[in-house]
């Protein structure tokens, strides 16, 4: 299989740094060989090229603490991905249901998006929303109440 090389206008993957997500872009100038601008295919915004970085759900990023020190973030996420472990192995049963956005909710229950994975409901909000505790964090989804 020949290995293509990327030229200004094909399409690549890339950091946005408006929509703040690994999202698809446009090459609009290169450097060598290399992309150098990008434009998202999202929002339409112009920046230097930033390559995704893919990583596991890795906690939010909070201002440097003192070294061995845990901060309420770390243990408050630490928290969240046990509740989140064990809320996962009842899921393994069979007692997810597909999200839908025309669908009611209840708290505690299991729910299988497409893009977040399993996760369980934590809150639910009026008029029509809900929060769900997925791996990579809560996420707040429309529901029908």
């Amino acid at each position: 299989m020949p290995k293509t090389e990327k030229k200004a206008g094909d399409h690549i993957d890339a950091r946005c740094t408006r929509c703040r997500e690994i999202t698809n872009h446009t090459i609009i100038a290169m450097v060598a060989e290399s992309p150098a601008r990008v434009r998202c295919n999202t929002c339409s915004g112009d920046h230097n090229y930033r390559p995704p970085v893919l990583t596991e759900a890795s906690p939010p990023r909070v201002s440097p603490a003192k070294p061995g020190r845990r901060t309420r973030v770390d243990r408050r996420w630490k928290a969240q991905q046990q509740e989140w472990r064990d809320a996962t192995e009842k899921a393994d049963s069979g007692v997810t249901v597909a999200y839908r956005m025309d669908r009611s909710y209840r708290v505690g229950d299991l729910v299988n998006h497409p893009t977040f994975g399993v996760g369980m409901v934590q809150q639910v909000v009026k008029p029509n929303k809900m929060e769900i505790l997925f791996a990579e964090g809560i996420k707040s989804l429309r529901c029908r109440l």
